[in-house]
């Protein structure tokens, strides 16, 4: 997740009026380009940046492999119901495909869905068989559409009197193992994902104070330079508009880079 704001001086002008602005928001949007570094400024550092860090190669492919996942888990039965059908004089748009087209076509695409609700079931079960409203839409989805191709694959056989063979298995195979996905996940609807809340924010601490401090000096001095001058102009707009006083300005510029978190206040009325 992307800051919403460029840099801190733009935070102190979005800030209202009617609330008093937490520093250690104020210094980690200073520092939002080193979120490692903002993460030691207290709870509310360390909330801001579990955001701003980049998600990994490997957690962004697992993303992008799931989603394709899913869309062969869609397209595959419905490939396959669109091969089986136009096999039907009822539902071709021109000449109704050859079974011998028809028929393999269908049981090669439901071949590719049992597959990918094999996989999207372990899937589902490796992120911790919660409740998940868009899993249950590929399985329901891939259930119902190999029910029309059990039904209506054996009509296109017989009307052509051709041999079946054993192109109705994966489409049984896709029906079944939805089907009980789909069960499945509708018996965890109770289960969901988790929400974690920020830890309630505690008095911080002279060793707190240090790491911040230390955290910051790990950086280049021509970084720290910028680092300041955003932090420092963020604390000016903050007093002009009347939402720090002359003792918080003059305490706050004479902070070490790292350290405003410990002078907010405990609580988490202010923003």
């Amino acid at each position: 997740m992307t800051s919403p704001y460029a840099d801190a001086r733009e935070w102190a002008r979005d800030q209202s009026l009617a609330n008093t602005p937490r520093l250690a928001r104020l210094e980690a949007f200073a520092f939002q380009q080193h979120p490692e570094i903002a993460a030691g400024f207290g709870p509310d550092g360390a909330s801001l940046a579990a955001r701003w860090k980049p998600r990994s190669v490997v957690r962004s492919g697992a993303g992008i492999a799931f989603a394709l996942l899913g869309i062969a888990g869609l397209i595959a039965p419905l490939a396959g119901v669109a091969l089986y059908a136009t096999g039907l004089s009822m539902f071709a748009l021109v000449d109704p495909l050859p079974p011998e087209v028809a028929v393999p076509g269908a049981g090669i695409c439901f071949a590719v869905a049992v597959v990918a609700q094999l996989v999207l079931w372990f899937a589902w079960l490796r992120e911790g068989a919660t409740w998940s409203p868009g899993t249950l839409t590929m399985t329901a989805a891939a259930a119902v559409m190999a029910g029309f191709a059990a039904i209506g694959l054996p009509r296109i056989a017989a009307d052509r009197d051709y041999d079946l063979g054993g192109w109705l298995w994966p489409i049984i195979a896709t029906f079944v193992v939805a089907t009980a996905l789909t069960a499945a996940i509708l018996l965890r609807r109770r289960h969901r994902v988790a929400v974690v809340e920020d830890p309630a924010p505690s008095a911080p601490t002279l060793s707190d104070r240090e790491r911040g401090r230390m955290l910051a000096r790990e950086l280049p001095e021509l970084e720290r330079t910028r680092i300041r001058a955003d932090r420092d102009d963020a604390l000016r707009i903050l007093h002009e508009r009347g939402l720090l006083d002359e003792d918080t300005l003059a305490r706050a510029l004479a902070a070490d880079l790292g350290t405003l978190f410990t002078m907010d206040p405990i609580g988490r009325d202010a923003t």
